[in-house]
């Protein structure tokens, strides 16, 4: 399927990599202080997650500046950006654009594979469960995990605007049968009631990516 630079606009750049053994000089005293704490596989995911944001910096023309982490280990951005980070089995990547241009990005990464009916239901509404059973195997091998990822990108941009949390099930997606897209209806009380998406699927890998425009966000207040 599309090249990763189609899920996002122009004014967002994005950075990949597989690369397990990157040279973590570049990590901030603090991130490296962080990493003392975590397992050797999280320690990988890290250091991948952290440069693909770093490269993406350079990309978007912003210098690139430490980002800080949250209580939770999430990334904190400098003031002037919004970014999103995302690590799978070895799979790591970032999206970074101006405040000015974005509100918010959510960028999620799974390993293309078939999730289980328990986890379905857990995360899922009958009429997206009626989607994963009707193209299942089809236009898309795993709909499942397509489903589970975009969910996961939608907490990702959804979080940054709110500070509060989303359930699986306060979001409701409708996939489009071209083009790869899909939109979000959140189902909870906010600033945002509705976000659209992208996805491909790359050397079975899953990436989906959720775009917030302030023309958008602005436009739902």
């Amino acid at each position: 399927m599309g090249a990763l630079k189609d899920l996002f606009s122009s004014s967002v750049a994005i950075m990949e990599t597989r690369d397990a053994k990157i040279d973590a000089s570049f990590l901030s005293l603090a991130e490296r202080t962080y990493l003392e704490n975590v397992s050797q596989n999280r320690k990988r995911e890290f250091i991948a997650g952290r440069f693909c944001a770093h490269e993406a910096m350079v990309l978007a023309n912003v210098s690139p500046e430490h980002i800080q982490i949250g209580g939770k280990g999430e990334p904190i951005w400098p003031s002037n950006i919004v970014g999103s980070i995302t690590h799978s089995h070895g799979y790591a990547a970032a999206a970074v654009a101006r405040k000015s241009d974005i509100v918010s990005l959510g960028l999620d990464a799974e390993i293309d594979e078939p999730l289980s009916s328990r986890v379905l239901r857990r995360i899922s509404n009958v009429q997206e469960q009626e989607w994963v059973e009707n193209v299942g195997g089809t236009l898309v091998q795993h709909p499942g995990k397509v489903l589970f990822s975009a969910k996961e990108a939608t907490y990702k941009a959804w979080y940054p605007i709110t500070q509060e949390w989303l359930g699986f099930k306060e979001v409701l997606i409708n996939f489009h049968d071209q083009g790869n897209t899909f939109t979000v209806h959140i189902q909870k009380n906010g600033p945002i009631r509705e976000m659209h998406g992208k996805y491909t699927i790359r050397k079975d890998v899953i990436v989906t990516a959720i775009e917030v425009p302030s023309l958008k966000f602005e436009t739902q207040l």
